[in-house]
């Protein structure tokens, strides 16, 4: 656990293996969108990360990327993609993480910056409404 450098100043356990310093919720939609962010836990087991997209394995930085409430990061382009191949008939919980299988529909109760950036993404695609 540490806590973030913004004025915020608020304890959180999201570390930016990138840049390696403690992120909150609101500097990882801001600042770090095509960072690799994961626990700081987990940083600590290892410390290595692949910068690419794991749909299309090339680097992240050079697309428009989203941020799945999981943490986990993608090209919205592969995401997309990827989600328009699967029935019209897919109910929500089939939309999945490609890397952990979590969600990729935040829950409704679900409050935070990562979730509305999601949502307001989900919103622009059909197969996401």
């Amino acid at each position: 656990m540490g806590l973030c450098k913004c004025p915020k100043r608020k304890v959180t356990n999201l570390f930016c293996f990138e840049h390696r310093v403690n992120v909150c919720e609101h500097c990882l939609v801001a600042n770090h969108a095509k960072c690799i962010v994961q626990s700081y836990l987990q940083w600590l087991q290892d410390s290595d990360y692949n910068p690419n997209c794991r749909l299309c394995n090339t680097p992240l930085a050079s697309r428009e990327t989203t941020r799945l409430v999981c943490y986990d990061l993608f090209h919205w382009a592969c995401l997309n993609e990827r989600a328009t191949k699967l029935p019209q008939n897919t109910a929500p919980a089939g939309y999945q993480c490609p890397s952990c299988n979590g969600p990729i529909f935040p829950s409704a109760n679900l409050a935070g910056p990562v979730a509305s950036a999601l949502r307001e993404k989900l919103a622009t695609v059909n197969w996401a409404r």
